[in-house]
């Protein structure tokens, strides 16, 4: 910008100097100057010529006087380019200590900059050095809302990542105050509700999170979802577990993992006749092998009731293990032996699992087949070890080879 206005004035000059040439050659002018005992005379042209030469002198001086701290600056910026660029691929690389080292001497050399600081604090936090993390956060917090910003999500996300989810928490939320639509702090801040358990604030979240694109539809659904579990598995009393159940919406209750959920809390509870009706509504709604499983609890109390229901259901699902297994599991705990042991044959020979096995050793063992018992047993255990289970004798089990 400067050159380009010297070479205007220049040509200017140039150009006035051509205009009056003519005009200064028939009438050159003159000039006296006075200064003390000096007296100065001369004419117009050399005058101006005299200051303009001056002029230049001037700026060449000006130039030459420059030229060493220009020099040394540019020098400088070029070692913390360089200085900044390794850090950064070191940084990348995982190289920690490289890329703080390398980093600190790039915002050293350029002067208190953010950005320097901001990758310095990471290196130094993926060396679990928090002393020196912290350091060079506050070095980075050079003044203006936006640094202050920038310097506390980045404090709060490397507190998160550490495990230190109390500690993010009150950052996070002063920053929600701040910034309601920012991306970032929504996701941290839904993060850290979720790592903390802190289910009612992280649903309250929930439309903040879908009106800023945090989630999209099915993310926010499967949120939903898990809230919906994780309070119902929080919850120590039978009121608090009903109350939850009736919070949640229509759909959320149809949700075969939240039935299974509030089966399970009322189970800890000790109350399995209140998931009763919750999960022949959700399986007439949509059948689930793993509720019928949960039906066919053997601890309730109304089992004569459930077998008369799982034998319904069996018309429609004659070739369902699980269904099997529950009225195995059933009929055994009723004493049903004969009927017991034909479902659990059947579950085992449409499905082997480590629960039917079990369920069938149990069966034996009370019946005195021992030795099969402990085959049973050991079937169990090997699918749980991911192995294949062995074949039962066949006078012990109509079982074809699983």
């Amino acid at each position: 910008m400067k050159r380009s206005f010297l070479l205007l004035l220049i040509l200017a000059l140039l150009l006035l100097a051509g205009a009056l040439a003519p005009l200064l050659k028939s009438d050159p002018g003159h000039v006296l100057i006075n200064f003390g005992e000096w007296t100065i005379e001369t004419s117009v042209l050399v005058l101006a010529v005299a200051l303009l030469v001056l002029w230049f002198l001037v700026q060449l001086a000006f130039w030459l006087w420059r030229m060493p701290v220009e020099t040394a600056r540019k020098m400088s910026e070029q070692r913390a380019f360089k200085q900044l660029e390794k850090g950064l691929l070191a940084l990348t690389e995982g190289d920690w200590r490289s890329a703080e080292k390398a980093l600190e001497k790039s915002a050293s050399t350029q002067g208190r900059t953010t950005a320097h600081y901001l990758a310095a604090a990471k290196a130094a936090d993926s060396q679990n050095a928090g002393d020196r993390r912290e350091y060079y956060l506050e070095q980075a917090d050079s003044g203006g809302a936006r640094k202050k910003f920038l310097v506390e999500l980045t404090r709060a996300r490397m507190l998160l990542t550490n495990g230190s989810r109390a500690a993010a928490l009150p950052i996070l939320q002063n920053l929600y105050k701040r910034r309601r639509k920012h991306p970032q702090v929504l996701e941290l801040l839904s993060r850290c509700y979720r790592e903390l358990g802190e289910w009612d604030q992280l649903q309250a979240l929930l439309p903040a999170l879908r009106k800023a694109g945090v989630l999209d539809d099915e993310q926010s659904l499967q949120l939903q979802e898990e809230v919906a579990i994780s309070k119902l598995r929080s919850v120590k009393t039978v009121e608090e577990l009903q109350t939850a159940w009736k919070k949640l919406s229509r759909a959320m209750r149809q949700h075969f993992a939240v039935v299974d959920a509030f089966a399970i809390g009322a189970a800890k509870l000790e109350r399995i006749d209140i998931a009763e009706p919750v999960i022949v509504a959700a399986l007439k709604h949509e059948w689930s092998p793993t509720l019928v499983l949960r039906y066919g609890d053997p601890a309730a109390d109304d089992r004569i009731n459930r077998i008369k229901k799982c034998e319904k259901w069996l018309q429609k699902h004659p070739e369902d293990a699980d269904l099997h297994l529950a009225l195995g599991r059933l009929c055994a705990a009723e004493s049903l032996w004969g009927k017991a042991r034909e479902h659990l044959v059947k579950s085992l020979e449409l499905e082997p699992s480590s629960l039917g096995y079990d369920a069938f050793g149990q069966l034996l063992e009370r019946q005195g087949e021992l030795e099969p018992a402990m085959e049973c047993f050991r079937n169990a255990l090997r699918i749980n070890q991911g192995q294949t289970p062995k074949p039962l004798p066949t006078n012990v089990a109509r079982l074809s080879s699983p």
